[in-house]
């Protein structure tokens, strides 16, 4: 665990499923945040998300039940690590630090979350994947294609992540679900590379959401050892999650996001690899904690769907 050394333990609840320290009980499941949004390029603030959201977990005001009738705390034990060491100054470094986090997350093998931070973030969680030499597919869920090479003269920004991931030894294809802010030659990147596109317009045709989410996970499954599965939360309209960076119009609603990863996470194999990361919560733009609220929600009824991998 030499990698984590340099994060800081937080103790938190959420139901008392999430504890820094199990004492003599063993954890079955990983969380960790990343505090970083240098490369935010409309409205920082993303780095506050990680500490929010555990702020949120300590409220009394909901329980840990799913609306399956699945009680979580009869499943899991959530060892939070706290949040890895930011530099402030520099992008690379600081992924850097995240790819070394999480290479040891992966080792434990165990399933875990990470709490971000913009969606930067997940470059370093995808060079983890390359140290350890595990090929990956990506589930990006996303209201963008973040496929600029570059923005504001850097490579690593939030908007460029998977263009870096795409250019990994270790990824194995990417599908891409809920964008709706796009330029031509990046759809055109996009399918050169064999990604999978489905836009907002065209989930919006799908006759039932979990049902589509079932399917795309039973199709990719036997062709891919591992997903990882990154959630930027602009793919909602900003009417259902104001409190992101980049907020993009007629986007899902918080329902039909719920029921698309339900019908992705039912369809996981037990025993399947997998990882996943919320990214782009931005407290200072949420309006009564409106999208942290629904992040909750949203780990209650995921966490519901995984009782089959802990």
């Amino acid at each position: 665990m030499s990698n984590l050394d340099f994060v800081s333990h937080q103790p938190q609840s959420f139901c008392g499923l999430i504890k820094y320290d199990w004492k003599d009980e063993i954890p079955n499941y990983n969380l960790i945040g990343v505090p970083l949004d240098i490369s935010s390029s409309y409205r920082p603030g993303a780095r506050f998300g990680p500490n929010s959201l555990r702020r949120i977990l300590q409220s009394e005001n909901f329980e840990c039940v799913s609306e399956k009738g699945i009680d979580l705390t009869r499943y899991f034990r959530l060892k939070d690590w706290g949040n890895i060491g930011i530099i402030n100054t520099d992008i690379e470094k600081s992924l850097r630090r995240v790819s070394e986090g999480v290479t040891d997350l992966i080792s434990f093998q165990k399933p875990f979350l990470i709490m971000g931070g913009d969606h930067s973030i997940t470059i370093g969680v995808g060079k983890a994947f390359e140290n350890k030499n595990i090929p990956v597919h990506i589930i990006y869920i996303d209201g963008h294609l973040d496929l600029y090479d570059e923005v504001n003269e850097s490579r690593f920004s939030h908007a460029c992540s998977l263009k870096r991931l795409s250019e990994l030894q270790t990824f194995d294809g990417a599908t891409i679900l809920g964008y709706r802010d796009f330029l031509s030659e990046q759809v055109e990147y996009a399918k050169q590379k064999d990604m999978l596109l489905y836009s907002t317009s065209s989930l919006q045709y799908q006759a039932n959401l979990f049902d589509f989410g079932t399917s795309l996970i039973q199709k990719l499954a036997s062709k891919h050892q591992y997903f990882h599965i990154s959630i930027d939360l602009d793919v909602l309209d900003p009417s259902f999650a104001p409190g992101v960076g980049n907020p993009v119009a007629c986007g899902l609603t918080s329902r039909d996001l719920v029921t698309l990863l339900l019908g992705i996470f039912n369809a996981l194999p037990p025993g399947k690899n997998f990882s996943w990361d919320i990214v782009e919560y931005n407290p200072l733009f949420d309006t009564a904690d409106i999208t942290a609220f629904f992040v909750i929600k949203l780990l209650i009824e995921l966490l519901g769907e995984q009782i089959k991998f802990v």
